[in-house]
C-alpha cells in the first residue's frame, strides 16, 4: 500500500520518532567507544605490556610504539568522523580484540585478562555497528544532504571480509616485528610487501565505507561503484515509491548481493543505469532494489523529504 508523501514535514511519525531514537542511540555509541578507546592503556595496553615482558628487548620496543601509534590513529579516528576514518577505525577495532586475545593466552587467565577481553570485544562489535557507521558515513555529507549505508554483499561477510582485514592489518605490522625479532633479511622485504598488501587491502575495505544512498534536494542519489558505474540522480517527480520489496519483486537487484530487508525504489518512468560490469552499457530500469543497514532511518528521511513511501 502506498502512503501519501503530503504529510507536514515537521509532524512525527513513528517512523522519524525511532529514527531520533536511532540517532541518539549512535551519538551513546560513539561516546562509548570513545570513552573505551581512551582507556585501552590501563585495559588491553597493560594487558599487552605484561605479555610483552616476556620478549626481547627490541621486540617489546618496537611492540609498544606500534600499539601506542595505532592507538594514536584510532583515537584520531574516532574523533574526527569521515568515511575514511570509519575505515581505519574498522581495521583497528578487531585488532584490539586479537591482541588481547593474543596477551590473555600468554599471561594467563585472570581479572585483567577478562578486562582487557571485554574491552576488546566492545569496541570490535561497536564499530560495526550500523548506528556508529552512520554517524561516520553522514559527517561527509554536503549541505542538505543525507546519506545513509548500504549494507555489505554477503559473499564479502562471509568468505572475504576476514582474510583482507588479516592481510591488512597483518601487512602493517609483520614486517616491523619480524626486524625486531632479529630477521635482518625477512624483515625489509616483508615490510615491503607487507606494505603493498596493506594499501590493496585498505582499499578494499574501504570501498565497503563508499557504498550510500544519499537524500538531496533534488530527490535520491545511489552511490555504489559495487553495483553501479556512477553515481545516479532519481529526480522526486520519476520515484513512484520507495519502502520494503515485495517478496517476488521484479525489481532489478543492485544490491550487489547483499542479505537483510531490502528496499524497492520504484519509478515512474524507466531511468538508464550504468551496472558496474555491464562493460559501459546502459540498461532502462523502472525498479531497483537496494540493501540499506538502517531501513528505518531511510524511511523516516523519505517522508521527510516528501519522497513518495511504500509499507507493507
Amino acid at each position: 500500500m502506498t502512503e501519501s508523501s503530503e504529510r507536514p514535514v515537521g509532524m512525527p511519525t513513528r517512523q522519524s520518532g525511532a529514527a531520533e531514537v536511532g540517532t541518539r542511540t549512535g551519538r551513546l555509541w560513539l561516546g562509548g567507544l570513545r570513552a573505551l578507546w581512551v582507556s585501552l592503556p590501563w585495559s588491553v595496553g597493560w594487558l599487552l605490556g605484561e605479555a610483552l615482558d616476556g620478549t626481547s628487548g627490541t621486540f617489546a620496543t618496537v611492540g609498544g610504539a606500534g600499539a601506542w601509534a595505532l592507538w594514536a590513529v584510532g583515537l584520531t579516528a574516532l574523533l574526527v568522523p569521515h568515511t575514511a576514518s570509519l575505515t581505519a577505525l574498522r581495521i583497528l577495532a578487531p585488532g584490539v580484540l586479537a591482541a588481547a586475545c593474543w596477551a590473555a593466552a600468554v599471561t594467563g587467565a585472570g581479572a585483567a585478562a577478562a578486562l582487557g577481553l571485554a574491552c576488546g570485544a566492545v569496541i570490535a562489535v561497536g564499530a560495526f555497528s550500523p548506528l556508529v557507521g552512520d554517524r561516520f558515513i553522514d559527517a561527509t555529507s554536503y549541505g542538505h544532504e543525507r546519506r545513509l549505508a548500504l549494507r555489505a554483499p554477503a559473499v564479502v561477510l562471509v568468505g572475504v571480509l576476514a582474510p583482507t582485514w588479516v592481510l591488512t592489518l597483518g601487512g602493517l605490522t609483520s614486517g616491523p616485528l619480524l626486524w625486531a625479532a632479529g630477521h635482518w633479511v625477512l624483515g625489509p622485504l616483508v615490510t615491503v610487501a607487507g606494505g603493498l598488501v596493506a594499501v590493496a587491502g585498505m582499499r578494499a575495505l574501504h570501498s565497503l565505507a563508499q557504498r550510500w544512498l544519499v537524500y538531496v534536494p533534488a530527490g535520491l542519489v545511489l552511490h555504489d561503484r559495487l553495483a553501479l558505474a556512477e553515481p545516479t540522480l532519481f529526480r522526486r517527480p520519476v520515484i513512484a515509491g520507495l519502502g520494503p520489496a515485495p517478496a517476488g519483486s521484479d525489481a532489478r537487484d543492485f544490491t550487489a548481493g547483499a542479505g537483510g530487508l531490502l528496499f524497492e525504489l520504484r519509478l515512474t518512468e524507466p531511468v538508464a543505469l550504468t551496472p558496474a560490469r555491464s562493460g559501459g552499457t546502459p540498461e532502462k530500469v523502472a525498479a531497483l532494489l537496494v540493501a540499506p543497514t538502517r531501513p528505518t532511518a531511510v524511511m523516516a528521511e523519505a517522508r521527510k523529504r516528501r519522497i513518495p513511501t511504500a509499507s507493507v
